[in-house]
């Protein structure tokens, strides 16, 4: 009796172990199947992140140069001059608009 209860036992766990490798299966090919749209959703945006990587690039570039025309001018007389023109303008601007 020991021995069919035993194989009985057997053949349960070899049925479970099947199932699991059945579902186990299923998993890996989604995984797959969910890693290869990924893979081609990449391919098909790296056009697109390349042209925006390059414009952030150009965009900085713009800003340093503008940083540093603006510094130049500052410290020329004729900058300071201008810079405080401005100031006054502005403030101006912005007392008559608070009347």
């Amino acid at each position: 009796m020991s021995k069919k209860n035993n194989n009985i036992l057997q053949k349960n766990l070899e049925e479970e172990n099947i199932l699991k490798q059945d579902e186990l299966l299923d998993k890996v090919e989604k995984l797959k199947h969910v890693s290869l749209n990924i893979q081609t959703y990449l391919k098909n945006e790296k056009p697109s992140l390349d042209k925006l990587n390059n414009d952030y690039d150009k965009s900085i570039d713009m800003v340093k140069k503008s940083i540093n025309g603006i510094g130049k001018l500052l410290k020329s007389s004729f900058g300071q001059n201008t810079c405080f023109l401005i100031c006054v303008v502005f403030m101006v601007i912005f007392i008559l608009y608070l009347l």
